[in-house]
């Protein structure tokens, strides 16, 4: 590990943008960008010319990361400059889309977009910045992920839940076959330690009904974004925790499944992860000395 970070050992940025037609002159990032597949120190320039080859963007993210959050935001902006573009937030649930679309079209203001919604306390701050961007550059925002009432239900009971939905609340899951249908064993098996650890060592049904609610998450996720992407035909970047789409688990795998292509780009406090791991992480990883 210590030999591969020293690679690493200037923590500041100073990427020139203005190639790839972004209007920032310099952008001052204190991360460090990783391409995986070669162990090379990169600018956030290569990022955005890696992105115009695929259909989907996944930014796998620590939720409490503020360096992180900035570079997104960075980040989505540079890509917003080159291409047009549509942002899926696992942030935001379904069931709010539609008044995720009037804050879009100016119908209602920001503070009432906020008091509509269910957010994450640091909605505010870490996301709504991008929701801002896509706004001010007409693009979609997708609310990508399945309202949480319903997912804790089948975190609970497992695949008989579907019998107790109603037709309205099966509008905003995915079909119940497609959960367990695209569950890698690999997957699968980080979850279950996952919720093993994290139930004093639990294991039978409620375990397994928690790696399907985590599946529901997933499947729902990667079904917004396929949605979005034959919808409007543009690109897609979505954001999600990286537990999600690290080592292609989650919505990654399922993207795939579906026929489209991803990159994968996570980030994460330097030294977190060993380093000859990252190429299984991802193809991009951001290492952030803090929080």
């Amino acid at each position: 590990m210590k030999a591969f970070c020293s690679q690493f050992r200037s923590s500041i940025f100073f990427v020139p943008l203005l190639a790839f037609g972004i209007s920032a002159e310099e952008v001052t990032l204190p991360v460090q960008i990783v391409r995986t597949s070669t162990a090379e120190t990169v600018s956030i320039t290569e990022i955005v010319k890696e992105s115009s080859g695929y259909d989907v963007i996944v930014l796998g993210e620590e939720h409490d990361n503020g360096d992180l959050h900035r570079f997104y935001e960075t980040l989505f902006k540079s890509i917003s400059e080159v291409e047009s573009t549509s942002l899926s937030l696992e942030m935001l649930e379904q069931d709010q889309q539609n008044i995720v679309n009037e804050f879009l079209k100016g119908t209602i203001s920001e503070s009432h977009f906020l008091s509509s919604i269910t957010h994450w306390k640091n909605f505010k701050s870490d996301y709504l910045p991008l929701v801002v961007i896509a706004k001010e550059k007409k693009f979609n925002v997708v609310a990508a992920n399945p309202p949480r009432r319903y997912v804790n239900v089948i975190s609970r009971k497992g695949l008989s839940a579907y019998r107790e939905f109603s037709d309205l609340a099966i509008q905003y899951l995915p079909p119940a076959y497609s959960l367990e249908k695209y569950l890698t064993e690999d997957y699968k098996q980080r979850l279950s330690v996952l919720f093993t650890e994290g139930h004093g060592g639990s294991h039978g049904p409620t375990n397994q009904y928690l790696v399907l609610g985590q599946a529901t998450w997933d499947q729902g996720m990667a079904e917004s974004i396929s949605r979005e992407l034959y919808k409007s035909g543009k690109k897609v970047v979505h954001l999600n925790g990286r537990f999600h789409s690290d080592r292609s688990g989650g919505v990654v795998h399922r993207l795939r499944e579906m026929g489209h292509s991803v990159l994968v780009i996570s980030g994460f406090v330097k030294d977190r992860e060993v380093s000859a791991e990252f190429v299984k992480i991802a193809d991009f990883v951001i290492l952030t000395n803090g929080r």
